[in-house]
């Protein structure tokens, strides 16, 4: 589903062909072109395979440990969410953001890090717009419902008991629900500049 809208969305922006990026799923642990991971490390995209690697667990997590309603379109955001990184990937995006944390102080570095996820969090808002026929009543408030609950701020008082926004790389919980809302009303690709907004 992801693969349709986002061949359609490079076709609007001239941005070249779409090259659909594989989804693997697993529990426990894997190898990828970007190291073994584990379950801990939650979902993620590898930009050395390009693959998108989904903790089958994690979604139990998002309940259980984080708090979320769950659901199906929680899922989906997610989802939406890791190809985003595969957008930024194939765009370019990702490298700029590696080249510009050289030489950044950690504190820096990660506030470019939380500009890449809540861009992610913008794509899978358009791709959510791009969707809209699909989805049912409840299903935005699920996927507004998991970013809340995977903002740094929340998961740090949460693991341990207070907030440090020095060593946040996603973004809070207002950010993350901010920009995948505002890429579901607007539908609009070209407005993910979270850079010069978030900066």
């Amino acid at each position: 589903m992801t693969e349709d809208t986002w061949t359609k969305i490079f076709k609007e922006q001239n941005l070249g062909e779409y090259p659909k990026p594989e989804m693997v799923l697993f529990t426990g642990q894997v190898e990828t072109a970007c190291g073994a991971a584990s379950s801990a490390s939650g979902p993620f995209y590898c930009p050395g395979d390009n693959k998108v690697y989904m903790d089958l667990d994690f979604f139990e997590e998002l309940k259980t440990r984080f708090g979320a309603k769950g659901g199906d379109f929680a899922i989906a955001y997610v989802i939406a969410h890791e190809v985003g990184h595969h957008v930024q990937t194939v765009i370019g995006t990702s490298s700029k953001v590696r080249q510009a944390q050289q030489n950044k102080s950690e504190e820096e570095a990660n506030k470019l890090s939380v500009c890449q996820e809540l861009q992610a969090d913008f794509y899978a808002g358009v791709w959510a717009k791009y969707n809209q026929d699909r989805i049912e009543v409840g299903d935005l408030d699920e996927a507004i419902d998991a970013a809340n609950a995977v903002g740094d701020d929340a998961i740090q008082s949460k693991m341990q008991g207070y907030v440090q926004p020095e060593k946040f790389t996603h973004g809070t919980s207002a950010q993350r629900k901010k920009w995948f809302t505002k890429g579901f009303q607007t539908g609009d690709f070209k407005q993910h500049d979270t850079f010069a907004e978030e900066l």
